[in-house]
């Protein structure tokens, strides 16, 4: 069973509580845990990719989501390859393989293998990432406490992206598609979980009209593809259950693991492999 996802999954998955939580059906699973923190849908795409080569005998494809990340586009140019990002740059990925997930033109593809060819400009951003923060800590000298980040993304995300998905509710972004693509080859389940929310943010952004309706098209076009939908945002009612307004603590994700391998198991045999 392998986990896809961002900081939200990573290191959150109870191997134990997850067995724990699918033994009342009977089942036991084997989980691969490649969520990996501050990654968007492009890196964990060929993360993913990755494990589906590496793993032969995976057969579930659990996705860990929150707000829309599931349908918001993240195009990436030879440009972007900095960071997380970089994972493109990895010889274990044929330069074909990469073209097509991010969609490079010809003229791309020979600034990929320009990068790939000279490691110096890959990592062109090291020093300045040093000169950044020492730049960032003079300019805020003498400056009082900023107040807690309550709101991850400005207003206009929160706008934007929903509607956008209403006006086309059809399809995931592309670096989704092609992972879910990928799956349904090796006829694998896929399992989509949105993510446990503090009662900050959902009160904040899951009480809103607007993500309410982009909600409903979102489990409509899962079951569509033949995907189990997991709602597990309001299993974590308690503030003291988040370690921020997003990430679970250790117990809660210990928690949140047997409950998940509860429903996973409920999953099995009923779900189909995407198509």
């Amino acid at each position: 069973m392998l986990f896809v996802g961002n900081s939200l999954l990573d290191g959150r998955v109870d191997s134990a509580a997850l067995n724990q939580g699918a033994a009342s059906a009977g089942r036991t699973f084997r989980p691969l845990n490649a969520a990996l923190s501050a990654t968007d849908p492009h890196d964990q795409t060929f993360l993913a990719q990755y494990a589906l080569w590496t793993q032969p005998h995976l057969h579930t494809l659990v996705v860990g989501f929150y707000d829309y990340q599931l349908t918001e586009e993240t195009r990436v140019t030879p440009a972007d390859l900095l960071g997380n990002h970089g994972i493109a740059l990895d010889e274990r990925f044929p330069v074909r393989v990469v073209a097509s997930i991010d969609h490079f033109s010809t003229a791309q593809t020979g600034e990929l293998l320009l990068l790939r060819a000279l490691p110096m400009a890959a990592n062109r951003v090291s020093f300045w990432k040093y000169a950044e923060r020492l730049r960032y800590s003079m300019s805020r000298m003498g400056m009082p406490p900023e107040p807690p980040i309550t709101m991850i993304r400005p207003w206009s995300y929160y706008n934007g992206e929903p509607r956008k998905f209403l006006e086309d509710p059809s399809h995931f972004n592309s670096s989704y598609e092609y992972v879910f693509g990928q799956a349904a080859k090796e006829r694998m389940q896929v399992v989509l979980v949105l993510m446990p929310m503090s009662p900050l943010h959902s009160k904040v952004f899951y009480t809103r009209q607007l993500w309410q309706d982009y909600l409903v098209k979102l489990r409509d076009l899962a079951q569509q593809r033949g995907f189990t939908f997991v709602d597990a945002s309001a299993w974590m009612p308690e503030d003291v259950q988040f370690e921020d307004a997003l990430h679970m603590t250790k117990p809660a994700a210990t928690t949140f693991s047997f409950r998940l391998g509860a429903e996973l198991a409920a999953a099995q045999g009923s779900a189909k492999a995407g198509n």
